[in-house]
């Protein structure tokens, strides 16, 4: 189909790790006597931190003091990431076959960009990106579209001229208000209904989701 350039959102989608994040949150909570709380996480998937705090905030307000559960919750956050970085299977798999047709591949993720190019490094997937564009670079975190407009315009090509790849409907939103051809693979979280009636791609994993866009 002409594609000029692939936008990948990260956690949950090249990383496996909004599993590592659930778990790390389940376990901070137990530490500071709560329970029953995994709602509040899956509100926070696909923000931004400065987006996801507000929504710890709004949920975990008065049970305890926040800052202090944040810290704990990063420190164990570290100590599991330091330990291993899971990644998505098929994630290498389409990686390569994408530069092997020499298709520009950005990062589009609401991770702050060190961060996230840290992680990248660490799993060896940094080298299949041109460039990475993190939460810390845009104004507006998802489900605006500045991220995805700012990864498309790092590669030089238009966003309307991408496929921007996706977990979480928050960026499913971000890259659909972007103009770019959206594939959702959803993790831990179903897509919504009104994520789904906006009728672009759902799929099982990454791979079917590029053969079914017309990428491979």
């Amino acid at each position: 189909m002409g594609f000029q350039g692939v936008l990948f959102d990260m956690d949950g989608l090249l990383l496996d790790t909004e599993k590592q994040y659930l778990g790390t949150f389940i376990a901070t909570c137990a530490k500071f006597g709560l329970r029953d709380k995994e709602k509040v996480f899956y509100d926070c998937i696909g923000l931004r931190l400065a987006d996801s705090t507000k929504v710890l905030e709004k949920g975990l307000g008065g049970l305890v003091d926040l800052d202090a559960f944040l810290t704990t919750w990063d420190e164990t956050i570290i100590a599991e990431r330091a330990a291993h970085i899971p990644v998505k299977p098929m994630a290498p798999v389409l990686l390569q076959a994408l530069k092997e047709r020499d298709i520009l591949c950005a990062v589009a993720t609401s991770t702050g960009t060190e961060k996230a190019k840290h992680h990248l490094e660490q799993t060896g997937l940094l080298p299949y990106v041109h460039t990475v564009i993190g939460g810390d670079q845009v104004e507006n975190g998802k489900p605006a579209p500045d991220i995805y407009l700012k990864a498309a315009e790092a590669l030089g090509v238009a966003a309307a001229a991408c496929v921007a790849f996706e977990d979480s409907d928050p960026g499913t939103l971000a890259a659909i208000r972007s103009g770019a051809k959206v594939v959702q693979v959803p993790d831990l979280k179903q897509p919504s209904p009104k994520i789904r009636a906006m009728g672009h791609i759902i799929a099982k994993d990454l791979m079917e989701g590029a053969r079914t866009v017309g990428l491979l």
